[in-house]
């Protein structure tokens, strides 16, 4: 969806009659996309309804986390919320809230408390979904404590769990675990992964998938001193993205030259 689609979209919910007829679910799920789009006070409306109609308490617990992140509340006021819902045995709703929590505290310490209490709770729960998610954040809080084996340990769970049929988050999950291979010296693992990835992205047609590959092997090509890899790769991500009609991103472009100068 384009955001000429998801504005059209809200326009048929701000006057306020189709609200009326969704439930919980999907008023909260559509919080999200107004809240990207600025729509604050479709935001605050669609709230209000999800309350209203919610059957149970889960969902009147995420109404009301959502809630809360609206009215911009505080860390404390969050790990309330979760720890009350932990306490009543809504092991999802509390890890999603611990996740949100370790969001907000990236760059201290309490970001990987939070991180780790969210995953067990996904463990019990047995969320593959929340898991994929919380394997991605605990990789990212490693990496940025400089624990770059304890971030790779966490990204390849994180692909080990993805589904064969998740393509799209498969060739995401390989390009993101191949560099952190190309960040150890494992290149020869970061290569055959990069390649896995641009399969995949190649046979979604995903152009920001190819580009990362693709990008990533060229890295690979001029670390191994093969410019003229590095340019094939290069020129690979220019052919298609050309073919497809886009825009060729500049920095591959000035990489291309920068290439091409140095022969």
């Amino acid at each position: 969806m384009n955001q000429a689609q998801a504005e059209e979209l809200m326009d048929m919910f701000a006057d306020g009659k189709l609200i009326e007829s969704i439930n919980t679910s999907l008023a909260l799920h559509l919080v999200d996309l107004a809240r990207e789009l600025g729509r604050d006070a479709l935001v605050g409306r669609l709230l209000d309804h999800a309350a209203k109609v919610s059957e149970n308490p889960e969902d009147q617990g995420w109404c009301q986390f959502e809630l809360l992140k609206h009215q911009g509340a505080s860390i404390d006021e969050l790990i309330g919320l979760g720890v009350q819902s932990e306490k009543e045995g809504l092991a999802g709703l509390a890890a999603g809230i611990f996740h949100h929590v370790s969001l907000m505290s990236l760059g201290s310490d309490e970001a990987g408390l939070f991180a780790n209490r969210s995953m067990r709770l996904r463990e019990e729960a047995e969320d593959l979904e929340g898991m994929i998610y919380g394997h991605a954040l605990l990789a990212h809080i490693a990496k940025s404590e400089g624990d770059f084996e304890k971030s790779q340990l966490h990204l390849q769970k994180r692909l080990d769990i993805i589904p064969e049929t998740e393509k799209f988050e498969r060739m995401e999950a390989l390009a993101d675990l191949a560099h952190s291979h190309s960040s150890l010296g494992e290149l020869e693992q970061a290569q055959a992964m990069l390649i896995d990835s641009l399969d995949i992205a190649t046979e979604l047609q995903e152009l920001s998938g190819i580009l990362v590959a693709r990008w990533g092997l060229a890295d690979l090509a001029e670390i191994s001193n093969q410019p003229d890899e590095a340019m094939v790769q290069l020129s690979d991500i220019m052919t298609v993205f050309m073919e497809a009609g886009a825009v060729v991103p500049e920095p591959v472009r000035e990489r291309i030259s920068k290439l091409t100068a140095q022969q």
